[in-house]
């Protein structure tokens, strides 16, 4: 077992920080629905193929021959329907792989957009006698094939390596990569129960051995229907896990680095039929699976699922000089949200698709501000951490990058990126005033210099005022060259380099709340 899970670590490198970001389930709201894809038969095994909806039902013709009481030369076949880009239905029923699949039961299948392979359980032989069973657990043996779409038309372009016509193999779900493959099998010796799941890995082209998860995910009944979802999770149905239960449920299990944490039962789709072949879309707002309750239009159906995701956001201040969790920190949010203090942990809900600013209001700190966003995260814990410097007034900074061409006072482009994180200070911090101190180097007469460095401080504070701030919250002062930073006076040889450290800019706080 332990080398299937360093298996696993080499081909899902994501799953690393599978813990901290398994919990989707914990962080939305369901909702379930009918679909307009439902016959008076069975309909099953949704999936998502290149914006397309992919499921197995029969055609109106194979219906109309069941209703009548006929059974033989009737097959499932896979359709498809438009999906826009949150993953809702938007166009009507379209049969597909119809060459492909003639004479034999197709679906599911599972779509990899990066080597734009769709992989596709075939019944092995011909069996119709399927109307109104529920097809997953009927005794029929099945095979997965390998096409792509080239030029417009799907065309074979290979099969997994374990069919064979004794025992199936079927319900696929690929990995992003298209490296990795799950699916269900009944071989025999190498499962533990009814059917079982399994992986393989391609390497160079070629599949590896078919490896059974083990105990942790399969039991002494039916395991099947695997789906991959973010790479570190994997959903599934079994009617094993609990004694007396023969109808399928769904459970979704954890893969980290330790392999698969103990399946955890998701009630909020589960009833007393069967509830299986969850998929969920890429934008993680919808989603589909298949189930007989008792609301639907025939034996098995297809619901659709609206995710409304929960964010929670866990915000630390930070000393900058201890690197400590600061106590009691102020922190105000600009939807005027007031966040709970859990220990010394900021905490509150943030909604879909926002962005907030959070801004420290420490008295003695220099207070700073973070955007926190929930565009293009999933849902859950959101952890963020704003440091802070503990200052005192006539305190100096340095600012780094604000330099000045040879007897030049204009603001140069590497000097905006600087100028711009002091007027986010000022505004983090409203009630203090600064003095902007600009100083020369040596070169040039002293008075000379003196007035170089206040058309220098002039310009910089011209660009702060320009950015937002008060002009009687700042000072210009121009120092000249008096207050040199290395040994390069008059008279002494220096590198143009070394003249230009003492071309610089620094910043003094005059006033911290008023004081």
């Amino acid at each position: 077992m332990k080398k299937l899970f360093l298996l696993l670590l080499a081909v899902l490198p994501i799953i690393l920080v599978a813990q901290n970001n398994c919990n989707f389930f914990e962080n939305v709201k369901v909702k379930i629905d009918k679909t307009e894809l439902n016959t008076s038969e069975s309909d099953f095994g949704p999936s998502f193929v290149n914006g397309e909806l992919w499921y197995s039902a029969f055609d109106a013709e194979e219906i109309e021959k069941l209703s009548q009481g006929k059974s033989k030369e009737i097959f499932y076949n896979l359709f498809q329907s438009k999906l826009d880009e949150n993953g809702n239905i938007t166009g009507s029923a379209k049969m597909e792989l119809v060459d492909i699949s003639e004479g034999y039961h197709a679906g599911p299948v599972s779509y990899c957009a990066r080597t734009k392979e769709l992989f596709v359980t075939l019944s092995n032989f011909k069996d119709p006698d399927i109307r109104n069973k529920v097809y997953q657990k009927a005794d029929i043996r099945l095979k997965i094939i390998i096409v792509k779409n080239i030029n417009g038309e799907w065309a074979l372009t290979g099969e997994l390596p374990f069919n064979n016509p004794t025992y199936s193999v079927g319900h696929p779900s690929v990995s992003i990569t298209g490296d990795t493959l799950f699916f269900t099998s009944n071989i025999p010796d190498l499962g533990k129960g009814a059917t079982d799941i399994y992986m393989t890995v391609r390497n160079n082209g070629v599949w590896g051995e078919m490896k059974n998860l083990g105990s942790n995910i399969n039991t002494n009944k039916n395991e099947m229907f695997p789906f991959l979802f973010r790479n570190n999770m994997l959903i599934f149905a079994s009617n094993g896990r609990e004694s007396g239960k023969d109808d399928l449920d769904l459970y979704f299990s954890c893969i980290s680095k330790d392999g698969f944490s103990t399946p955890q039962k998701l009630d909020r789709f589960n009833t007393e039929a069967d509830d299986f072949g969850l998929v969920i879309h890429k934008n993680e707002e919808i989603g589909y699976f298949t189930s007989g309750r008792v609301d639907g239009k025939g034996s098995d159906d297809i619901y659709k699922v609206e995710f409304d995701g929960i964010y929670n956001l866990e915000l630390t201040v930070l000393d900058k000089a201890t690197m400590k969790e600061i106590p009691n920190p102020k922190v105000s949010f600009d939807d005027n949200v007031v966040a709970v203090l859990a220990g010394l942990i900021l905490k509150r809900a943030l909604k879909k698709n926002s962005t907030y600013v959070a801004t420290t209001q420490i008295d003695g700190y220099m207070n700073s501000s973070k955007t926190i966003t929930t565009v293009g995260k999933p849902f859950g814990l959101i952890k963020e951490t704003i440091i802070v410097e503990k200052v005192v007034v006539a305190q100096v900074f340095e600012m780094k990058n604000i330099y000045y061409d040879f007897d030049k006072w204009d603001i140069l482009p590497e000097s905006e990126i600087e100028l711009d994180k002091l007027v986010k200070v000022l505004k983090d911090n409203p009630s203090w005033k600064v003095e902007l101190g600009s100083h020369t180097d040596c070169r040039g007469e002293d008075a000379y210099n003196e007035v170089l460095s206040q058309k220098r401080s002039d310009s910089a504070v011209g660009y702060v005022v320009n950015g937002g701030i008060q002009k009687d919250r700042i000072i210009a002062k121009g120092y000249g060259e008096s207050q040199l930073v290395n040994e390069c006076d008059d008279g002494v040889s220096c590198t143009e380099a070394q003249h230009r450290k003492n071309r610089r800019t620094e910043f003094k706080i005059l006033e911290m709340d008023g004081k």
